[in-house]
């Protein structure tokens, strides 16, 4: 019997590779498990410093991030002192796999795929920001009548687009993992009813539970985290654990419903551990370090407004104190050799006030601009975590080192690399003295830089586990699984994966060939 899909491939949107595998090896996660066994898999390297967002749009582009241009759904305006919010249906500076494959004449499916943009006159179907993680827009399709029909038949996301939420108690984190776990079964039944639709050359879809169940409940899976509650967990269980069993089912489901004649590839990550930061105090570093310490204008606005407006007007004077904010903002950071943009808690990034790149740059291009890097660079490691005597920085990466392209300036300069086994509450060092303060966000888990593929198909050889391969590679395997030549990718197909299909290719080839002669 013919394949519902060629090629189907899942996304495990954020989770956790060491764990995966131990529960793998554990018999509680069988499907995986069977993966392992008789396909390939392996460890993917991904960019330094850089977060989820850019892990995947890497993924489903082939490219590096100065080529699709984005690192942050909110990001800096190359030339400018202003921010943007990405929007991924026209700001991705490299289109997506499934546009390609489609063009090629290849019938697609892509249901949910991480960050991915929605690509019109597909052939075939897409849905996005339908059940993710953290919803950027509203969910739309293509067609784009289907989305409609997709919401009546099956409902709409029951976190209304973000897990995010301040001060749950026990009976919470209950009903959240419940409605997790009702997504994933929601996810799964409507795939496997587009499945049927098929055949498909390509069917993509991907699960965000992962992705929430990581930030929202890590501290009830690690032992070690400060708000660990040992009752709760007795009470309702692990619930980290609970939503990988379950996508482990979800998987079994999509490849029961493909087909055995479906190539079959899962990819997860970036995976996660207990989400200990210091962004929220790398600013302060950086003036401390540059020696303008001090409240900045935008932190006395801040203060004032608190104090002065009432809560309820505070809300409806949100989108004004915004764009007073950045108007704040602007007037600071052109005054400063660096400063903070917004970025994952994985890790700072950081802008250098660039002459010639910046209207009001401050430092030169060329050897003062190295200069400056290597001695930040040397202060920023000097940093300690003094309540555990660890380096509070595990490595400074700078960007233009890491990625080439056209849209490198669009990136930040350098990443901070937290050193975060332990909570981050109080450091110092010589240049910096002490600062003390807590982490002000809910997460209680994030991105560790860990991610996993697993691949099983006719064709390919069940030689387990395999070397590291870049992430950039999953895309490019997935075009040549289809026999799609890509226009400009970065990375490589798998060989261990894609062998038995330039294997064919090749025979075919020979038999036009001889043909014609």
């Amino acid at each position: 019997m013919d394949p519902k899909a060629k090629v189907l491939f899942v996304g495990l949107d954020g989770i956790e590779p060491e764990l995966a595998l131990k529960m793998c090896d554990a018999g509680d996660m069988p499907v995986l498990q069977s993966m392992r066994e008789e396909g390939v898999w392996g460890m993917n390297a991904t960019p330094p410093g850089f977060g989820d967002g850019v892990m995947w749009s890497c993924v489903f582009t082939g490219v590096n991030p100065a080529k699709h241009g984005r690192y942050f759904y909110h990001q800096l305006r190359s030339g400018t002192y202003q921010t943007f919010f990405f929007k991924e249906d026209t700001d991705f500076k490299h289109e997506p796999i499934w546009a390609e494959i489609s063009r090629a004449g290849k019938r697609v499916a892509v249901i949910d795929m991480v960050h991915g943009p929605l690509i019109k006159d597909l052939n075939g179907i897409q849905i996005v920001d339908w059940l993710v993680h953290d919803r950027e827009d509203v969910p739309r399709s293509w067609p784009p009548e289907l989305i409609k029909t997709v919401i009546a038949r099956y409902g709409d996301d029951p976190f209304g687009g973000t897990t995010d939420a301040a001060g749950r108690k026990a009976a919470d984190y209950v009903e959240l993992c419940d409605r997790m776990a009702e997504r994933i079964r929601t996810k799964t039944e409507m795939s496997c009813a587009c499945l049927d639709e098929g055949p498909w050359d390509l069917f993509m879809t991907g699960y965000a539970d992962p992705h929430d169940v990581g930030h929202q409940c890590w501290h009830l899976h690690d032992p070690s985290h400060p708000r660990y509650d040992a009752q709760l967990v007795a009470e309702m269980g692990d619930p980290v654990k609970r939503m990988y069993v379950l996508i482990d089912q979800a998987v079994g489901r999509l490849v029961e419903k493909a087909g055995p004649g479906a190539t079959v590839i899962v990819f997860g990550g970036l995976g996660m551990e207990s989400g200990y930061t210091a962004n929220f105090l790398l600013d302060q570093i950086l003036r401390r370090l540059e020696g303008t310490e001090g409240l900045t204008y935008v932190d006395t606005l801040k203060k004032v407004y608190r104090a002065v407006i009432p809560p309820a007007l505070r809300n409806r004077l949100a989108h004004f104190g915004q764009r007073r904010e950045q108007k704040l903002l602007v007037s600071d950071w052109r005054r400063r050799k660096c400063f903070t943009i917004p970025h994952n808690d994985n890790s700072g990034a950081v802008r250098i006030n660039l002459a010639g790149r910046e209207p009001d740059g401050k430092v030169q291009p060329g050897p003062e601009c190295d200069a400056f890097v290597e001695a930040l660079t040397r202060d920023l490691m000097d940093i300690t975590n003094l309540e555990t005597g660890e380096p509070l920085v595990g490595e400074v990466v700078r960007v233009s080192d890491q990625c080439a392209g056209d849209y490198l300036d669009d990136l930040p300069d350098l990443f901070v690399v937290w050193h975060r086994p332990n909570p981050i509450r109080k450091i110092g060092s010589r240049r910096i003295g002490v600062i003390e303060a807590e982490y002000p966000g809910s997460r209680t888990g994030d991105h560790t830089p860990r991610a996993i593929f697993f691949a099983r198909g006719p064709g390919i050889v069940p030689v387990g586990q395999i070397g590291e391969t870049p992430v950039l590679d999953i895309g490019r395997t997935v075009e040549a699984l289809l026999g799609v030549t890509p226009e400009d990718m970065d990375g490589d197909p798998i060989p261990e994966v894609t062998a038995a299909e330039r294997h064919v290719a090749r025979l075919s080839s020979h038999h036009d060939h001889a043909r014609r002669e």
